[in-house]
Formats: structure tokens, sequence, C-alpha cells
């Protein structure tokens, strides 16, 4: 005679299920909080080789290898060494004219090759570097732009003793590197116009905004708290458009229309607060995905945006630039 079965506890099943559920939502919020921090703040790096071949495959390294390159290295925050590279040519010498190029996250100080031509055309020698833990710099940790800008201050007050010409200084950023320009405004009174292009407002909007798309909402909460107890960050305080205020520095911000990683919403809100309190432009480039609108734009179209720019903020003279250019 077969033995009867124990009938099934619902309840039982259910709690269990339930549990298990719980379990995998739980996992899921610590992998948000250590995995967003984390690969934000130990980023991948690429080697100058790969960045000047994608500058080549994208059309943007342009005659970078014309130009004649200094390297050096300055001390950043805390003695952080930088590595650091000086691009002039003859238009430059003497126009006591400089610009400061920041990078993306994951890349490097070869990436100024895409912005260079337009740069040194109208006069302004370039100063491209490697963000902490980017390019050859040591490890450390990468906090989108709070400690690279007290880095990028460093540089500026570096720039002014090390070449006794300096007339203008701007800054010319890319995403990470934006934010970086944006946040030196805290620290350094020396910056005379930035161009940013394809920046985030703020850290803590942009993993938001990454993780809401999603529809994933308490996620970004958890990669909130994963910066604040991993690594010290406070992400809502890396914010540019908070850094911005009250400043007098003509900035204009360039982002692609059809950028998928840094919402073009985070320019259109800076570009708001800006005009509040300083000479802004905002530049929106049709079918520009991000940190291409450059090379979707081209060299001469760059250009242009940046001397008229300059011209309307009156950082420089019209006549200047017209000769320049």
């Amino acid at each position: 005679m077969s033995e009867s079965r124990k009938p099934v506890n619902k309840k039982k099943v259910l709690k269990i299920v339930l549990i298990s559920l719980a379990v995998f939502i739980v996992l899921n919020l610590i992998g948000a909080a250590v995995g967003t921090s984390t690969s934000i703040t130990h980023p991948r790096r690429d080697s100058y080789d790969t960045v000047e071949q994608e500058m080549k495959d994208n059309q943007v390294w342009g005659d970078f290898d014309k130009y004649d390159k200094e390297k050096y290295t300055v001390k950043g925050l805390d003695g952080y060494e930088l590595h650091c590279m000086k691009v002039s040519s003859p238009l430059t010498v003497g126009t006591g004219k400089y610009v400061i190029y920041s990078h993306g996250h994951t890349s490097n100080m070869y990436s100024a090759s895409k912005y260079a031509d337009a740069y040194i055309e109208l006069g302004f020698t370039v100063i491209t570097y490697d963000l902490r833990a980017h390019g050859e710099n040591a490890k450390a940790i990468c906090s989108m732009g709070g400690y690279e800008a007290q880095d990028l201050n460093y540089l500026i007050e570096d720039t002014f003793e090390r070449y006794g010409d300096v007339d203008i200084l701007g800054l010319q950023g890319e995403s990470m590197g934006t934010s970086a320009s944006l946040n030196a405004l805290r620290y350094s009174d020396k910056i005379d116009f930035i161009v940013a292009d394809c920046g985030m407002q703020s850290l803590k909007y942009m993993v938001h905004d990454m993780y809401n798309d999603m529809y994933l909402y308490p996620f970004g909460t958890c990669a909130d708290i994963g910066f604040k107890l991993l690594y010290g960050i406070d992400d809502a305080q890396v914010s540019g458009i908070d850094a911005l205020k009250g400043k007098k520095v003509p900035i204009l911000f360039v982002h692609g229309e059809a950028d998928d990683w840094i919402d073009t919403q985070n320019s259109i809100d800076m570009y708001n607060e800006a005009k509040k309190y300083c000479y802004t432009e905002l530049w929106l480039v049709p079918g520009a995905t991000h940190a291409r609108s450059r090379q979707v734009a081209g060299k001469d179209e760059y250009k242009s945006h940046i001397n008229m720019f300059l011209t309307n903020a009156e950082v420089i003279e019209a006549e200047a630039l017209e000769d320049a250019a």
C-alpha cells in the first residue's frame, strides 16, 4: 500500500518564494551600490595608442602629429602627479592665449587631438593632461570631477607660473572633463572662459538618470550609498551646476542631441542656470551621440562656434579672432 503524500503547505511555499525574492532584490541593490560606484571610481584605462587609433578612426586626429609637443608633470591634489603635455605651433607663439583640455572617463590626454586644430588655428596653445586614475598616472580614486577639479586648479596655477605670457586662459572639457572644468570654478578665479562639451550637471543626477531610464528607481539611491560608504564621495557634491552659481565666467555649452549616455537636458539645465550670472551660449548638435559633437559638426564649424562665443562674450576682440581664423 502506497504512502499518502503530505499536503502542500501553500503558506510555507509562499513564504519561501517571498524570502527568495527579497534576497534577490537586496543582492541586486547591493550589486548596484558596489558595481556602479566601483566601475566609476576605478575606470578602465585606454592606452595612448588606443585613443590615437580611435581619434584617427573617427577622423578627428587632424594635424596633431605636426604640432610641437612638450611633456611634463605637475603635482595635483595631495601631491598626486599628473602627466601633462603642451601642444603648440608657430600660430600660437606669443599670443598669450592658452586652453586646458580635460578628457572623458577612460580616455587620456591624446583625445585633445579632436579639439587641437580648432584652438591652434585660433591662436591658442593647448595644455592637455591625464586626469587622475587615467593615462600614465598612478592608481587613484576617480570622482568624475570632484578631486579632478582640485587637480585642475593646480594645473591652472602651474600654467601661469610655467608660461609667463598667459593673458587668456580657457578650459575645454568633454564629459567627465566638463565636470572637472565647471567644478574648478570653486577653486580658481583665473579662468576666462569654459567650453563645456556633453557634461553632466552632477554625478548624482547622471547615476539616477541612468537607472530611472531603466525604471530601476531605488538603484540610484543604492549607488549614492556605495559612493559614500565605499569611497567617501558625496555624488551630489560633484556638481557642475552648483559650482557655476554666482560665477561670471562665460560658458559655451555643447551637447549632441542624440546623446544616449549623458542626456542633453544636463546642458540645457546648466545653461539656464548659468545665464543668470554670466554670458553663456548653448549649442545642440543634431545627430551627435555622446562626445561626438566635434566629429559630427566638423572642425571648421566647431571652431566657428568657439570664435563667435569668444567674440560675443568679449573675451577676445573680434579683429583678433578674424586674424587668427
